[in-house]
């Protein structure tokens, strides 16, 4: 018996007992839900379709909605009651439906705010790929390759996709990152902005997301490429040499020239890598 519970004298220790069990009762329900749900998904045939419960119609409308962008992260779901009259369901299949939604991770519900469609989280994402660079520095290389196939793409899109609004968003972001040269920590942020803008302009939200999640893991990377080990000239020569490779990106979307976007891209991507295993050597010596 753990020590917790053995000094929780007389009632308290019954309520603590209780309170757990309920936490428990609550996780096993979501559970059976989204595997009632689940089964009716999958379980169906062309000539005897399983009937389906009257919720799954409200799931499926919600889901639809979600992803359409109807819904954006953080929107309230209209009220139990809202639903029950919209979707003639009852509320306790009202309620069953937005339990499925929230074990799926699509909305969160809380006593104060209600059932709103969740936030898009790539933390977890985030802190794994950093937890991979943090047990060795030559897992960095395997971002880079991954990087590479993912930025590139979307450097060639985005000279294709991009609309008139997008150039001056990028010059924009472009002059941020010249404006921070001196000063690491933003200028790791104005880096990135610039990446994740570039991403964005292929129109494809994907691109843009897992930029962040790429981009964002690259801190250690960015620390060991842009710390001051060098002479003042070769630095300067370096700061020079990326301004330039981030204009002629920038030059080539702009002029929707995909092919020479992806062959800069490529170009400033392979020579950052190359930077980092040079100072990574001078690191580990």
């Amino acid at each position: 018996m753990d020590k917790t519970y053995q000094e929780r004298p007389g009632i308290t220790r019954i309520i603590h007992l209780s309170s757990k069990f309920v936490k428990k009762v609550n996780i096993n329900i979501k559970l059976s839900l989204l595997d009632n749900y689940w089964y009716y998904q999958h379980n169906t045939t062309m000539t005897h379709p399983a009937p389906q419960p009257v919720y799954v119609s409200l799931i499926e409308s919600l889901r639809e909605s979600i992803k359409q962008g109807q819904l954006q992260p953080g929107d309230p779901l209209p009220s139990e009651r809202d639903l029950c009259e919209q979707f003639q369901v009852s509320r306790s299949s009202a309620r069953k439906a937005l339990a499925i939604l929230a074990g799926m991770g699509l909305i969160e519900i809380t006593p104060r705010n209600g059932a709103r469609v969740a936030p898009l989280n790539a933390q977890p994402a985030i802190h794994s790929l950093s937890q991979m660079i943090a047990r060795s520095d030559y897992q960095a290389a395997h971002l880079y390759e991954v990087r590479r196939l993912i930025e590139v793409q979307a450097a060639r899109l985005a000279a294709i996709r991009r609309e008139e609004s997008d150039v001056e968003k990028l010059r924009a972001l472009h002059r941020a990152v010249q404006e921070n040269l001196q000063n690491p920590a933003d200028l790791h942020r104005a880096d990135m902005a610039l990446h994740i803008g570039i991403a964005e302009c292929a129109k494809n939200p994907f691109f843009g997301e897992l930029m962040r999640v790429l981009i964002s893991a690259y801190m250690h990377i960015f620390d060991v490429v842009w710390s001051r080990r060098g002479e003042p000239e070769e630095e300067q020569a370096l700061f020079a040499r990326y301004i330039e490779q981030h204009e002629r990106i920038i030059d080539a979307i702009v002029e929707q020239d995909p092919e020479a976007a992806a062959a800069y891209l490529t170009q400033h991507i392979d020579e950052s890598r190359k930077q980092y295993e040079r100072k990574l050597l001078v690191v580990s010596r």
